[in-house]
């Protein structure tokens, strides 16, 4: 195996903690990767709604309910109230992100980096907290395998940051799509045909090489292992506390 100690769900919150920012690569043929991207990937029977994107995980944080982590996330991009209520209006992680942030990102914070990592950890933390039906969708991962955020065709600069590219696996699924598509397609209904791709590619997961930090995939695992072990993870409550991280005017306390 060309990686011994990788990073899975049966790591320790230490290891996988001391991991953030660190780029990995996972050869797929040798290791149990489970890659997600969207909302409707099934893994095994798993659904893997584990985005910050997916919706139906609403939690209060602040004495604000959250339709998703995005937003809560997105907010911490910015000091500017008007900014972040406008991530508030809208109801979905994906419309925050694509409609509002991209008109004020001249207006994210110049030091939003050196406290990205640890915001993201703590915002996925009270949507454990927040939201009993995540904790469960995290519970229901098996031990030993290594949760992906699939980027390979995201065009922003932070696809390898939070997540991992691989490529050859995604052309793969894309001819394999196609096959199924014509020995299937006039057979069956759309959904039925989707249902059917879904399926069939989210199996295919032993292809090329993962390269990338993915710190979403590192920080869902120390939040499962946390749940398990029945302890909080190790945020850095002092860096946070001295970022001066506002909600809508008010100051957050860590």
């Amino acid at each position: 195996m060309s990686n011994p100690t990788y990073l899975s769900t049966s790591s320790s919150v230490s290891e996988l903690v001391a991991s953030l920012g660190r780029e990995e690569r996972f050869v797929a043929s040798e290791l149990p990767v489970w890659c997600f991207k969207k909302v409707t990937d099934i893994v095994e029977g798993i659904e893997m709604r584990l985005s910050n994107m997916a919706g139906g995980y609403p939690f209060d944080f602040a004495g604000v309910k959250w339709a998703s982590s995005e937003q809560l996330y997105l907010c911490g991009e910015f000091t500017d109230e008007a900014i972040q209520r406008e991530f508030l209006s809208v109801t979905s992680g994906y419309a925050a992100k694509r409609f509002i942030k991209a008109k004020y990102k001249k207006q994210v914070r110049e030091d939003f980096l050196t406290f990205r990592l640890q915001w993201m950890l703590f915002v996925v933390w009270q949507k454990c907290l927040g939201n009993a039906d995540f904790r469960a969708k995290l519970l229901s991962i098996p031990e030993g395998v290594i949760l992906v955020e699939e980027t390979t065709l995201d065009t922003g600069g932070t696809a390898q940051i939070w997540g991992c590219k691989n490529p050859e696996l995604i052309e793969h699924r894309k001819e394999l799509t196609d096959r199924i598509k014509r020995w299937s397609g006039a057979n069956l209904t759309k959904k039925a045909l989707n249902h059917q791709i879904n399926i069939e590619t989210n199996a295919v997961r032993n292809i090329g090489t993962f390269v990338g930090q993915n710190n979403i995939g590192k920080i869902l695992m120390i939040c499962r292992r946390c749940l398990l072990e029945g302890i909080e993870p190790p945020i850095d409550r002092a860096l946070l506390s001295s970022s001066n991280i506002t909600i809508f005017g008010n100051r957050l306390t860590f």
